[in-house]
């Protein structure tokens, strides 16, 4: 199989709990899709389902699943390659947007008009969609309809901070938030690390807490700040939670290890990196 990740997103609900649903962004030489596995736990192998497409989808970077079968993907940008698509990120033009998959299996926009729409997470019980858009930058909360598409009830704009990956802790519904201290930093480093490079791109790690109202937005918080020496070009915190254990697992597209951080109290909420496990 055609296989190149890029985004993706794990389905579990309370009807058929041993089962997972693996969605994936996948940019294949025929076109790029979304990639839909089903995984049983106790087993060590996953199932793909089906690769849909449409081109409507032409440059996904990230997919939520709202269902075993429907989802949103953001399409970063309108122009795939070229000076064009250079243009677009570097003035920041709002040409990106979301589309939704429906339970019919069409493709529709569900919200146009976007910079840079990158990562895309849900609220744990499915009434909210989050969207980092990274050359606004900010963090959108959109409300789902029953058609399918979204509404924008509100948003939580950055200074000095580029979001990229949002993930939510079922757990609490507050949003961490992987992004960039340093962009042109961070542009150099993912240009020259198959050759060697010296850029550093400094990282930060944003909590954003919902509103009890929605329309009135998020309370942030920053719960880590590194310079770039502990994982270059972090894009994505996630945490991870086993009984009284708590620990934030940081990821990056262009890095070939993680980095895991112990938690600290609420009291002093910045985490401290503990280890790094290398992949290879």
């Amino acid at each position: 199989m055609d296989f190149r990740v890029h985004g993706f997103d794990i389905y579990w609900d309370n009807i058929n709990p041993t089962e997972l649903t693996f969605m994936f962004v996948n940019h294949q030489k025929s076109g790029d899709g979304i990639s839909i596995f089903s995984h049983r736990i106790g087993t060590n192998y996953i199932q793909h389902v089906k690769t849909v497409k449409s081109p409507l989808l032409y440059s996904p970077n990230d997919v939520v699943a709202t269902s075993r079968t429907t989802f949103y993907a953001t399409n970063d940008m309108k122009n795939v390659r070229g000076f064009l698509r250079k243009f677009e990120i570097l003035l920041g033009m709002p040409w990106g947007h979301v589309v939704h998959y429906g339970e019919t299996g069409i493709f529709t926009k569900a919200y146009n008009g976007i910079s840079y729409p990158n990562g895309i997470a849900r609220s744990p019980d499915g009434s909210v969609i989050y969207v980092a858009a990274s050359s606004e930058p900010s963090v959108n909360m959109f409300r789902p309809k029953p058609n399918g598409s979204l509404e924008l009830i509100s948003k939580k704009v950055f200074r000095n901070f580029v979001p990229d990956n949002i993930s939510v802790d079922v757990a609490t519904g507050h949003l961490l938030v992987a992004g960039f201290l340093n962009t042109f930093e961070m542009f150099r480093y993912n240009r020259e690390i198959l050759h060697g490079t010296s850029a550093r791109p400094a990282a930060s790690i944003r909590r954003l807490i919902p509103s009890k109202s929605p329309y009135k937005g998020f309370t942030e918080e920053e719960v880590l700040v590194h310079d770039g020496r502990l994982l270059p070009s972090t894009t994505v915190a996630a945490m991870q939670s086993k009984g009284d254990t708590k620990r934030i697992i940081l990821g990056s597209v262009m890095a070939d290890h993680i980095a895991i951080c112990k938690t600290k109290s609420r009291k002093n909420s910045k985490r401290r990196a503990s280890l790094i496990w290398p992949l290879r």
